[in-house]
Order: C-alpha cells, then structure tokens, then sequence
C-alpha cells in the first residue's frame, strides 16, 4: 500500500470541519498523510485541526497568512510526501471506502489518475453529478481521441466533458506537483480548471468511473451570490482563461482547445453577469435570451448562481418589469430568505416570458413539462442563445482578446 496525501485548504469552515476531517481519518484505506491547511482562518478552524491534530499521528497542520485557495492547495503539496494526492474542500466530506476504491482504480489499471461523480448536498437533499463522458480506461492514445476534444466542451451548450473540479480525483503526484506550483495565486475563479484540463493534458492514462464517493456540501451562504459585481468580476475570470491559454497547446486542431475555451468562458461570463454583461447596451445587441419587448412581464426560473445575477437585474432594470421567480427547491430557497416560489403557482400570474436561467436540459425538460401541464403556450419560454460562430465576435465585445484572454484596448472592442 503506497501513501496518499489528503490536502484540505481551509477557510473560516469550523462548523464543517468536524465531519470533513472525521471522513479522512475513517477511511478504509489506512496509509494516508493528512494535510491540513488552514489559510489564516478567523474562526476556530485552525483550533479544531490542532485538536485533530493531537489524536491522529497521520494528521499534519499548516497555518499560513490568507492567500487564497491557490496558495493553500501549494501549501499542503509543498509539504506532502505521498505518492499519490487527493484534494478536498473544508466543508466536503468522502464516503468510508472513497479512498480505498480509487486506489484500487489506479493500481489494477495502472493510470496517472482517477475521476469519478460526485454527489451535491443541499439542504440534505442529494443530486449525483456525472461527468459527460463513457466510464472505463483510456490510455494516451483513447484520451487524445475521445477524451481532449470534448473535455471542456463537450458540444452541448453549456456542458464540460469532465467536471472542472481538481478536488475528488486521486492523481499521481508527479502528474500534478509542477502544474499546481505554476497556477498563479491570483486566480480566484475557475482555479480547479486551471489546474486539472492541463493534468489531464499532460498525463499518459486515466480511469473514469461513475463512482460517486465524494460529497459536495453547496452551504447556504454560499448558495446566495454577490448581487454587487465590480467592474473587475470578468477580468478576474480572463486571468485564468489567459493562464490556460497558455498552458494548454491551443494550436492542436484535433483537440480544438481553442474553442473549447472560448465556449466556456462565454458560458462563464454569461452565468457571472447575470447574461447581461453589466452594460445594457450589450444586452440589447446579443438578445442571449431572444428579442424581448420593452415593457414585458418577465418571470425567472431557476435559483442558482446563475439565476440570482439575472434576477438582480431584472429587479434593477427599467427594460421590463419583473414579475416572479420560480424553483423546484423553493422551500430551501425560502429558509434562506430568497423570493422564490413553487412553480406550480405560476399558473396565477400573467406574465409574457419565463426566462430559464441555466444551461442544464434537464431544467428545460422540467419547465415544459410545467407548460403542458398547466396548458401554458411553450412561446412564452426563452432560455440562453447564442450562435457557436459568434464565440469571437462575443468576447472582443465583451472587452477580451479571444485568443489570449488578455483585455483589449478600447478602440478594439467591437
């Protein structure tokens, strides 16, 4: 049995810690080196892994200045000796056997790393998440074929071909110790991404499963966005963009890294500005919902990340006037103090568009079921639109180069 670093960053998570630790140190598979990292929490975090600390031998603590959750991820690997690594979040938590199932994956089929499901927890409620792409081995040669082509974007808009997160994967160590050490610290948004596309990239096999052994607790503050994006939001998100420009061959037609990148940070930036881009006159000249009439009643489905930028600007903006927000989770939605109601009683409002606030099909299948049920014209539903050949043309509006992500002087933004 070879040793596995388990890394945990950790950021003001003390009533979470608890469970996420206990999953770590009860694991069935025995031969771990846990890596605590608290990133200069201000609640008891850092006390509660002293505590842990004191009871199991296998278990180091890492206190640093706060730096961000780059800077905590290279902290613990700086300092971890295994032959293996595996990421988990402060307020994640593993299945008893999780470990011991990868490893076994990794051994009997001799792969540099293992991806499997995971399931999100909200509220108690459990979803499992698959990746989209076939479960089984894939050695360099499948990977370049089945897996590079479709790894960010798998050709459905807006969908990855495998899940971006860096946590919930056991990796080799060699794989990743100088590609984590590469990501700037300044990436703040799509650091799981910037570390693992260009793992995958460069590593020789891998093994997909369905096996959902990871747990991803979506908490109720952080369920509820920033309804006060700065001006700096998207070129926080180009930075990361511009670093896997880089660190990916976007030359590499097979692959089309290029335009799998381009389609994600669309997707990205659509989700983060609410699809309104922060400027009105852009809204009006991409119409990523359709062509809406000034004045129409609007209702949202959908109570997201997603979903909660666009309502921000529904209720700020003088275009329309908003009318109600709908979910499926309502109830949760309620105890956290958000307006949404059950999307049965959509029924009695009157309203000319429901506007569908993400990219997920199963979410479109949801509302037209709603539709037909209840007898309403499918007409009134609007969800996101864009043409995959105004990729480019969107990002130089939006300020980018579409190439290297970099901002664009003003004159050169169309």
């Amino acid at each position: 049995m070879e040793l596995i670093s388990v890394i945990v960053p950790i950021y003001n998570l003390d009533a979470y810690l608890f469970q996420c630790i206990n999953s770590i140190t009860n694991q069935t598979y025995k031969q771990l080196e846990i890596i605590l990292v608290d990133d200069g929490s201000t609640d008891d975090a850092l006390g509660i892994c002293e505590s842990f600390n004191k009871q199991d031998l296998r278990i180091k603590v890492i206190a640093k200045p706060n730096g961000g959750l780059v800077s905590a991820r290279k902290a613990g690997l700086n300092a971890s000796t295994g032959n293996y690594i595996f990421y988990i979040d402060g307020d994640d938590w593993i299945d008893g056997d999780c470990l011991e199932r990868y490893y076994q994956y990794a051994k009997q089929h001799d792969v540099d790393i293992v991806i499997g499901d995971y399931k999100r927890e909200f509220i108690g409620n459990f979803v499992k998440i698959s990746n989209g792409v076939t479960c089984g081995i894939y050695d360099r040669s499948r990977m370049i074929k089945e897996i590079f082509p479709r790894m960010i974007y798998s050709g459905e808009f807006f969908h990855h071909g495998i899940k971006t997160y860096s946590w919930g994967k056991l990796y080799k160590r060699k794989i990743i110790e100088q590609l984590q050490n590469r990501v700037p610290n300044e990436i703040m948004v799509c650091e799981d991404a910037a570390l693992l596309y260009p793992a995958i990239c460069n590593s020789n096999s891998m093994f997909i499963t369905d096996y959902a052994g990871c747990n991803y607790r979506q908490r109720a503050n952080s369920i509820l966005k920033s309804t006060n994006l700065d001006a700096n939001e998207l070129g926080r998100l180009a930075l990361a963009f511009n670093y896997l420009s880089k660190a990916l061959n976007i030359s590499d037609q097979k692959s089309n890294f290029l335009f799998q990148l381009q389609a994600y940070f669309v997707a990205i930036s659509i989700i983060r500005t609410g699809a309104f881009l922060n400027n009105r006159a852009l809204f009006e000249k991409f119409s990523l919902f359709g062509n809406i009439q000034n004045g129409a009643r609007v209702c949202l489905y959908n109570s997201g990340s997603f979903g909660q930028h666009v309502i921000r600007h529904l209720i700020a903006n003088d275009l329309f006037k908003f009318v109600a927000w709908f979910d499926k989770d309502y109830k949760e939605c309620q105890l956290l103090g958000m307006n949404v109601s059950d999307p049965d009683e959509i029924v009695k409002y009157e309203f000319d568009y429901l506007l569908i606030a993400s990219f997920d099909q199963q979410i479109r299948i949801e509302v037209e079921q709603l539709f037909v049920r209840f007898n309403l014209p499918i007409s009134k539903v609007r969800y996101i639109t864009l043409d995959t050949t105004k990729f480019e043309y969107y990002i130089n509006s939006i300020g980018f180069d579409a190439t290297t992500f970099s901002s664009l002087p003003l004159e050169n933004q169309t």
